[in-house]
């Protein structure tokens, strides 16, 4: 999770998994990560699970696995929330 992040961030191998095809033409957008300024593709994810939380059509950049190793959950999946919060040390996601 990470609230700083307009949008969920998805590595290539995730992208892949899901079926969301990209070709290298796809990647012409510029993000700004901590590692610095790299190309993206900009997608929209049919629809994100996390447990029992499902959000449609869900606005994502995929990033090359070598420059992000961890999927981020931002805030193109969290604003479409009810409420999330951390709550006791554990994550609480409401839709």
């Amino acid at each position: 999770i990470d609230t700083g992040a307009t949008l969920v961030a998805i590595n290539t191998s995730t992208a892949r998994r899901a079926g969301i095809s990209l070709n290298p033409s796809d990647f012409i957008h510029e993000v700004n990560t901590a590692n610095g300024a790299i190309k993206a593709a900009v997608v929209t994810v049919e629809r994100l699970q996390i447990g029992k939380i499902s959000v449609e059509n869900v606005q994502a950049v995929v990033i090359d696995d070598r420059a992000l190793q961890t999927n981020l959950i931002g805030m193109s999946f969290l604003q479409r929330l009810q409420k999330y919060q951390v709550e006791n040390g554990s994550l609480l996601l409401v839709q």
